[in-house]
């Protein structure tokens, strides 16, 4: 969320955060969450009271890099082998 976050603002466009929300189709409860850790690393600016609150990006120096390809492999887990039910006729009365 915070890189889509961040590269709506670096289109250098003035946004509210009730915009971003919508064009980013998510809630603007979730989306303050994400702005104020934002806010708390300094990379963005949050500005305004009430319902209008503005968000502004104070670093350009942000460069996104694409995903490793091994991380939308999915995930390989090892099962334990079933037991096969050995009833009344198991090894005990064998």
């Amino acid at each position: 969320m915070e890189e889509r976050l961040l590269k709506l603002l670096l289109r250098d466009i003035p946004m509210t955060l009730k915009e971003a929300a919508d064009e980013l189709k998510l809630s603007e409860s979730k989306l303050n969450r994400v702005c104020k850790g934002l806010v708390s690393r300094g990379i963005i600016q949050m500005e305004g009271t009430g319902d209008t609150v503005y968000l502004r990006l104070i670093r350009r120096d942000i460069s996104f890099h694409g995903t490793n390809p091994s991380q939308k492999r999915s995930i390989k887990r090892r099962g334990k082998k079933k037991r096969e039910d050995e009833g009344p006729d198991g090894f005990m009365y064998a």
